[in-house]
């Protein structure tokens, strides 16, 4: 029973590791992990877009050096305030894999709408990271948060 438990269980973690997609964006030296599911709609030097299982992520990239953690912050809020969010939800900052900076998330015509802004602190590269997808969606907010933990510099 033991052996049968350790092998389905190597296999079920097997299946859930190669249903990831891992992205390097070389321009910017940042990598991420999107499910298996999502498709690229723009890859560019000005944006990354893709859309999953009812999900949506665009990624823009803006260069600003004189910006702190606090600055991206309070850009993040103005982009959040401009969309006229019917509720918000969560508003914080935040300090993951060497990017500091500030998210929102809230609902708009039945959309949670997630947005991150990162700089990265050794450089004058900043990120906007935009997710879409159905609200009250928990595996959608699941997948929205492993997105976000996976991005990282290389």
């Amino acid at each position: 029973m033991k052996k049968f438990l350790c092998i389905t269980l190597f296999t079920l973690s097997s299946l859930y590791l190669s249903a990831q997609q891992q992205y390097t964006w070389e321009e910017y030296g940042i990598s991420f992990t999107l499910a298996d599911d999502f498709k690229e709609s723009v890859n560019s030097i000005d944006e990354f877009s893709a859309s999953g299982d009812g999900m949506e992520l665009s990624i823009i990239p803006f260069k600003d050096d004189a910006i702190d953690d606090s600055d991206i912050h309070a850009y993040t809020m103005s982009i959040a305030e401009s969309l006229n969010l019917e509720r918000v939800d969560d508003v914080n900052t935040i300090d993951i894999n060497g990017f500091k900076g500030g998210y929102a998330e809230g609902v708009q015509n039945g959309a949670k709408i997630f947005v991150m802004g990162l700089i990265d602190p050794d450089s004058e590269t900043n990120f906007f990271v935009i997710i879409t997808f159905q609200d009250e969606d928990q595996n959608a907010i699941d997948e929205a948060i492993n997105i976000c933990k996976s991005i990282k510099k290389i």
